[in-house]
């Protein structure tokens, strides 16, 4: 079993185009889609869309693995442009010190929920942009962001609960694994497994880490319940944390083993995890005219499910 994301070519918005692709997906033998469509902006899913998708997945048999849900637009962190003022920007954010924008952002998320409960699938994974330069320039920042934070997740966590939903953080491109360990720490302490996951994704973490691409799921490996696997080459340079589209071009998203991520560790750390199948693979190919590359995106999932299946059979 093997899941693929469904924005590997883009995030197409035509309905034509989005069941083309799950055709192409089901048609290279692909079990399960990672339905990442609109996993940002402020986009969201009537129930008639979600059964639309559903009558999808039942006509070319496939299954759901996970709904990346949306925190919003994305922010940046370079030279503080926002400050701390993010409310400013974003409507909809369930970090907001706006209690408006705070509960509409939580409203965000519950819609992924809602889809990933209607779609049969038991995680979503969400992003938390860190505005850690703010951290750093005013620490009592941090208290009232984490204090929205957790005003927010004490909202979902009933209504993630009653239907059978885990919310899975997600470890980002552009943010120092410091601040992302201090963000886990205190996540994790506070809400148990049933709730809160860790989603980790293997391109951010080659490109954040100074020393080990593996610090993160190490560290949370009992979390672990998503992954995001693609393969990059690393930070391309320092000036990278200085400027948001050099930092982004870090994140290839290119196949496993086409990089330089530790896919064999990493395999051993899935292992361990309470991780269950399929394999995602989170890729996305720049040439729509490339017919072989869900060939070979599937034999590299199934080369790093092996890996995987290996190192359990050994335990």
């Amino acid at each position: 079993m093997l899941a693929f994301n469904t924005d590997w070519l883009g995030e197409s918005q035509n309905i034509y185009e989005i069941e083309d692709c799950l055709k192409a997906i089901a048609d290279a033998g692909f079990s399960h889609v990672h339905w990442c469509h609109n996993w940002d902006g402020e986009y969201t899913y009537s129930v008639m869309e979600m059964l639309q998708i559903r009558g999808w997945m039942k006509k070319y048999n496939l299954k759901m693995k996970g709904i990346h849900a949306t925190e919003g637009h994305h922010r940046t962190n370079v030279l503080g442009k926002y400050k701390y003022r993010w409310e400013r920007e974003n409507r909809r954010d369930y970090t907001s010190e706006n209690e408006f924008n705070r509960i509409a952002g939580v409203e965000l998320i519950k819609n992924r929920v809602d889809m990933a409960y209607l779609l049969d699938t038991s995680e979503i994974v969400l992003h938390m942009q860190l505005p850690y330069r703010a951290f750093e320039e005013d620490p009592s920042f941090r208290d009232r962001y984490y204090a929205q934070v957790c005003k927010s997740f004490d909202e979902l966590e009933f209504y993630c609960k009653t239907r059978g939903v885990r919310l899975c953080v997600e470890n980002l491109l552009g943010t120092p694994n410091e601040h992302q360990i201090y963000q886990f720490d205190l996540l994790f302490d506070r809400y148990d497994s049933d709730f809160l996951g860790y989603c980790c994704d293997t391109g951010h973490a080659l490109v954040t880490s100074k020393t080990d691409c593996l610090e993160l799921p190490k560290r949370y490996v009992d979390r672990m319940f998503f992954i995001h696997t693609s393969d990059n080459i690393g930070l391309q340079s320092p000036d990278c944390w200085e400027d948001d589209i050099k930092m982004t071009h870090c994140d290839q998203h290119r196949l496993p083993f086409e990089g330089k991520y530790d896919w064999d560790g990493f395999a051993k750390l899935v292992a361990q995890s309470p991780y269950e199948y399929p394999i995602v693979l989170e890729v996305s190919s720049n040439d729509p005219t490339d017919t072989g590359y869900l060939a070979r995106a599937r034999e590299t999932g199934e080369r790093l499910r092996k890996l995987v299946e290996d190192y359990r059979g050994a335990l």
